[in-house]
């Protein structure tokens, strides 16, 4: 069996989103496949399967499957801790195959079961990541039931309630700085900021409130005014001081071909992305001040599963 995952970009509303405000992410096409076949003993890319290397298929391993042992083969075009949910592509790709396996394959099932995954690997998930890459295109994570709903996902007092969006086929170029992102640090940081200044309070609701006046833009295929919101929201993350020299000095290159450009994820290093018809250009710029250059586009699927082998 192969089974595949695409990667994720939060497009508005990181960090809000943990205060409760709404955030949009979507589906890019860049994947992780994963194939699966029956073995002796447990082995991930030739090497045995050890939890330090391997946690996240360990954990799904550990919650889904009572079969024999597999052996397990990974291939990944999303670089590891740069934004883009390399984890919740490994876990969903994982997941998916492993249902699959079990004939137990259903996508609802599979986001919430690839959330507890991330969630008992981490310590600490939101089910953003994992929502997106399962259903692919655009969802919209809140704190209430809205128009298009898909499912909610809850974690002790805390419930996340997951929406498809209508998003255009948008051309984005996701500029990687090289230097990783440490999302407990960054998230822990705005906490501190959060508890102890109203006006970081005051920016939160900002980036919340810019999240929902963005969804009519994006079901227009406004790219001007989608620009013009993604450049608010990154000012917006800047004030929570999220940013990095490497990831403005990229953004700020991008500007000159692009509708808009911001920090994606939870910043401190890790990626920007630009909306762009010029995604030749905009790369161009990013690798010119030494930083990595993707060019993408939104991912119609999510997980995949082909029974072939």
């Amino acid at each position: 069996m192969i089974s595949s995952a695409p990667a994720k970009v939060i497009l508005f509303g990181e960090h809000a989103v943990v205060y409760g405000e709404p955030a949009i992410a979507v589906a890019i096409n860049l994947r992780t496949t994963v194939m699966f076949e029956r073995d002796v003993d447990y082995s991930v890319n030739g090497l045995p399967l050890i939890d330090k290397y391997h946690r996240y298929i360990k954990k799904a391993i550990d919650l889904i499957w009572d079969g024999e042992p597999l052996k397990i083969t990974t291939a990944s075009a999303v670089p590891s801790a740069s934004g883009m949910g390399s984890s919740a592509s490994i876990t969903i790709a994982v997941v998916a195959g492993l249902l699959g396996m079990k004939n137990e394959a259903e996508e609802e099932k599979i986001a919430k079961t690839g959330f507890e995954v991330e969630y008992q690997t981490q310590g600490r998930a939101s089910p953003i990541d994992t929502s997106t890459v399962t259903h692919g295109k655009g969802i919209l994570v809140s704190n209430k039931k809205m128009d298009n709903f898909l499912w909610d996902v809850a974690k002790g007092e805390t419930r996340w309630f997951i929406h498809h969006i209508e998003v255009p086929r948008l051309k984005l170029v996701v500029g990687f700085s090289g230097i990783k992102g440490h999302t407990p640090e960054m998230v822990e940081k705005v906490r501190r900021f959060y508890m102890w200044n109203s006006f970081a309070r005051d920016v939160i609701k900002e980036i919340g409130k810019i999240t929902m006046e963005v969804i009519k833009p994006l079901e227009e295929e406004d790219y001007v005014k989608i620009g013009e919101y993604m450049n608010k929201n990154n000012k917006l993350l800047t004030i929570l001081g999220v940013s990095h020299p490497m990831l403005k000095k990229m953004i700020d290159v991008s500007l000159k071909h692009s509708y808009g450009a911001k920090i994606t994820g939870a910043g401190g290093g890790g990626c920007m992305i630009a909306l762009t018809d010029e995604q030749d250009e905009v790369v161009k710029e990013i690798e010119e001040v030494g930083g990595k250059a993707y060019k993408v586009e939104i991912a119609e699927q999510g997980y995949t599963i082909d029974t072939q082998i």
